[in-house]
């Protein structure tokens, strides 16, 4: 069974130590490990411009992006508050922010993804990393973790699950109905003859900031205003995202549990649409997980409990 981190009391910890009493000894600042200064770079990584940004200090994490069309700034947004105390390592995937342009629908898909971030693990001269997915990330880390247990350190799988069935979705179709017809319009403008690539783009934008993902959060109005702050930065690609619904419309990767042997963290929501029991089945197919459940979140805790998010992050770096 996995271990389950309590975050409250963590969170509480965490704030008291800097608030409370006398205050703590300073420790010295931490600094960017050798060849990590923090700083806006690209390289040539397989073939591809890879533009990355290093931010922070402390031990190094290294974000795997999501494949569904999200550039490093939405990415950034959710993990900010991380860099006061570890080293971030951000990228965009190809065809998206200061990357280079897609030479084929696979540059879009998730082992693009996980190419490059195994190129730029070695650019960087890492030997093996702490890793964090979120949602589709996520996804793809339960593929790198797999196939490459060897290049990291630790794994934290944040609102991910192993398993999405057909089934899933009828469930979803009828607990949401108006964001399942909202996605069908998007569908719907996408298929448009008389508009352009950059108007599916602004509309694939508009879905995704006040129509799809602000319902993924536990208060669904709190959850637009605090995505349109957010993501007010960040780039979107719809042809990414289409191209992800074709990739990876369901799946079961439950078989591939068993051969993450890297240290791990299984973080979920209790509001989720993604259920905290599924994540909770994942933690338990893995070999060396810990699981734990912020209570007053649903698939965005780090926007939705900061405090508890970066008190389980750095608390399970910290143990390692």
């Amino acid at each position: 069974m996995p271990r389950t981190r309590l975050f409250a009391t963590l969170a509480l910890t965490f704030l008291i130590a800097g608030c409370a009493g006398e205050p703590p000894p300073q420790a010295a600042e931490p600094e960017a490990p050798q060849g990590l200064e923090n700083g806006s770079f690209t390289a040539e990584l397989n073939g591809h411009r890879i533009h990355y940004e290093v931010r922070g200090s402390g031990p190094v994490l290294m974000t795997v992006p999501n494949s569904w069309g999200l550039t490093l700034a939405g990415l950034r947004a959710l993990y900010r508050p991380l860099e006061d105390h570890l080293t971030m390592v951000y990228f965009d995937p190809r065809g998206m922010g200061s990357s280079g342009p897609v030479a084929e629908e696979s540059d879009m898909g998730l082992a693009a993804v996980r190419e490059d971030f195994d190129a730029l693990r070695r650019h960087l001269g890492l030997d093996r990393v702490n890793a964090i997915g979120w949602s589709n990330g996520a996804t793809n880390l339960i593929f790198l973790a797999s196939e490459r247990p060897e290049i990291l350190e630790s794994a934290i799988f944040l609102h991910g699950v192993a398993r999405v069935m057909p089934e899933d979705f009828a469930t979803f179709a009828e607990d949401y109905p108006d964001w399942n017809a909202a996605s069908a319009a998007l569908q719907a403008d996408l298929a448009r003859e008389d508009v352009d690539d950059a108007w599916r783009t602004q509309r694939f934008r508009r879905y995704s900031l006040e129509e799809a993902y602000p319902n993924l959060f536990a208060d669904a109005a709190v959850g637009r205003e605090l995505l349109g702050r957010a993501w007010a930065e960040a780039e979107f690609s719809f042809r990414h995202g289409a191209y992800s619904q074709r990739e990876l419309p369901i799946w079961d990767l439950t078989e591939r549990l068993a051969a993450i042997t890297t240290r791990s963290l299984v973080l979920a929501g209790a509001h989720d649409l993604l259920p905290a029991d599924r994540a909770e089945e994942m933690a338990a197919g893995l070999p060396d997980a810990e699981y734990g459940v912020f209570e007053s979140s649903g698939h965005f805790a780090p926007l939705e409990e900061p405090e508890a998010f970066v008190a389980s992050v750095v608390g399970f770096l910290g143990d390692g």
